[in-house]
Order: C-alpha cells, then structure tokens, then sequence
C-alpha cells in the first residue's frame, strides 16, 4: 500500500500461467512487427510497488528482479524506491543479462526502462521520463501519491491517518468506536485535504503540453486511493463499502484530461472484475504485516496503469501479477472474481499485486 508507518506476460496470458526462464529476455527492445501495413512494437508498462526494495521479504530483492526479468516490461513505474534501491535493481537485472536504464538520480517514485532515456522530470509526487520507440517519443508519469488521508478505509470502520486536525484524526489507523463512517461528503472533503488530486493535475497539464508536441502520453503509479470506477452502485454493499459510493476524486480527473483505464479499459465490469492489487497475500510474510485493517475486507484497486488515446497507440491487454490469494479479515484467501493472475513462481517481494498493460504502439 504505502510506506510501512509505525507498526505478466504477453496479451491473453492465462491464469497461472507459466513464466519464461529467467535471464532468457532479451537485452534490446523487441523488433518492429507490422500492422496493417504499418510498422509497431509491443509495448508493456508495468506499475510496481517494491514494498521497500523488498526489505520486508526474505529474498525479496532478488523477487523484484526475478519479477521484471520474468515479465519483460519496458517501462516500469517503480512505487516506494529510492536512489539505492533503484541501483540494486538495475544491478541485479544487468546481473541477469539484461539492460534497463534508470533516471539519473531516481527518486519515490521512480522509472527503469528497456529504452535510454531522453529526458527526465520531477514533480510533487510523481517523475516523468521520455523514451523513444522508434520515431514515436513515449512520455511515461510515475506516481506515488501521498498515503495519509486513506479514508477509503472509514466506511469500513477504520481511521485513514488523517491528519490532525481534520475530522477523524483521532482515530488515526486504528478501529473506529462507533463503527462505520459512509458519509461521502465527508470522505471526499478529506480525500481532498491529501492534496493527491492537486499535484496530479499538474502532472496532467504537463501531459497536455508533451501531447501538442505529439507526444504519447502514460501514467501510472501506486495512488493510495480507489478509483471512482470500483466504488459505485454495483459494489455498494461489497467489500464493506457498506452502501457508500464514492466518486474519487484523482482517477476522475484523470479520466476528465482524457486519460482511459487500462485495467478497466479490458474488465469494465468492477464486481466480476475487481482488480484488488492492495492488500496481496505474501507468503513470506506474516498476515500481521499486510493488513492495517484487521477486522475488515479492506481490498481496493489503488494501482494503475492509464493511457491517452492516440491514433498510434492500441490497448492489446491488462493483467495482475502476483499471488491470487489475498487478505480478508486477517485470513489468507483466494479471489473469488474473474480477474487473470500471472502467478509467480519465484519470491513475491511486495505487499502488492503488480498492474501488467501490454499496447502496441506505431514506430513511425
């Protein structure tokens, strides 16, 4: 989810899916193929939160390695990093034979690409990179957006660190004594007060700008909050949303700039497909250290990989990488929905599920 307070494949992967031997990925960026007469590359973007560069995982450096070497990204949005951890993981991949390429003084959040990249920027939250596909330019935004104000967990009967002193801050992360809160008016006057919103519309006017110069345009990240599309009438009285909809106020700008949600783009529906990648069970680690609501079906899609439309540019896929198994009420389970796992074999190195959109995008 966030930084811990006090306390894959190619499109049409199945479930379960098998993984191709580590170190067997190819060290350049995959050849042209043609389109309908035009000419394209695949292209996959994936949205990795590393737990604290695996830290809270035995062997959980190596996992995320052995994640990106088994999948194969291009881009990866790297969520809880830092300048050391993203130089382990460039050290470790290129230990595997492979060559992937980092911002020039990573930060939270941070990029690794298979391709050099040109251009680089900071934002309150977020970084940006610029690679080149070809003739295409591709404009990729990292975000890892603040994790206090995590009032999705107030209609399931829990405080959402929010900050003294706005309404609920005493209950900080712990039970709330008088149950539920499902005013939503409330949740979304402080989910306003995070300021996730606001520094992300800087980022999207900065996108406007780098589309004028015909540019593509991506974003992703670990948001620390739900999208407006998983928490509506269908799911009311699912996942101890206790009746309460909310339109969340950060995926819906971005949709408003024009942005499209891959994950949803591909599963629409949020019931039979509802895409949790916070809390992921883990198997090296104790329940205890992956919920922070422990009485609670605390599940919520907050990671996302989002795309703007372009002639040049085609959703083929959107899958989840990780175990299918999560936390409900402090219980280890599987998920019940429809939603297509690529389930490692390797350690899992995070307290995530791993967003997996794989696109085509012209190269000239």
């Amino acid at each position: 989810m966030v930084e811990q307070h006090a306390s894959p494949g190619a499109a049409g992967a199945t479930v379960g899916a098998e993984v191709p031997a580590r170190g067997t990925t190819e060290t350049t960026p995959r050849g042209e193929r043609q389109h309908a007469g035009f000419p394209y590359q695949e292209f996959k973007v994936m949205q990795f939160n590393i737990w604290l560069g695996g830290s809270q995982v035995k062997g959980g450096r190596e996992g995320i390695a052995d994640t990106v070497a088994a999948v194969e990204p291009d881009v990866v949005t790297l969520s809880e990093s830092n300048q050391e951890r993203v130089a382990h993981l460039l050290h470790d991949l290129a230990r595997r034979g492979l060559t992937y390429f980092g911002e020039e003084k990573p930060v939270d959040p941070a990029v690794i690409s298979r391709y050099p990249i040109i251009e680089h920027a900071l934002f309150p939250s977020w970084s940006k990179v610029v690679v080149s596909v070809g003739d295409t330019k591709i404009v990729a935004y990292s975000g890892h957006l603040e994790y206090q104000y995590y009032v999705t967990y107030l209609p399931r009967g829990y405080g959402g660190g929010t900050p003294k002193p706005l309404e609920t801050w005493e209950y900080g992360w712990n039970k709330i004594p008088t149950g539920p809160i499902t005013d939503a008016d409330l949740i979304m006057r402080l989910n306003a007060a995070s300021g996730r919103t606001r520094v992300t519309e800087t980022v999207l006017a900065d996108a406007a700008r780098e589309r004028f110069r015909r540019r593509l345009t991506l974003l992703a990240g670990d948001f620390n909050e739900p999208s407006h599309r998983d928490w509506d009438h269908r799911t009311g009285h699912l996942f101890d949303h206790h009746g309460t909809e909310v339109t969340w106020s950060t995926t819906k700008a971005i949709e408003d700039a024009g942005f499209r949600d891959s994950y949803r783009q591909i599963h629409p529906d949020p019931v039979r497909t509802p895409g949790f990648t916070w809390p992921s069970d883990n198997p090296g680690a104790d329940v205890s250290q992956l919920t922070w609501a422990a009485d609670a079906d605390e599940r919520d899609r907050i990671d996302f990989v989002f795309y703007h439309p372009d002639e040049r540019l085609q959703l083929l896929d959107s899958i989840l990488v990780g175990p299918s198994s999560t936390i409900v009420r402090s219980e280890r389970v599987e998920e019940s929905g429809e939603d297509r796992f690529w389930r490692p074999t390797w350690t899992w190195p995070t307290d995530h599920k791993v967003v997996l959109s794989t696109f085509r995008v012209a190269t000239r």
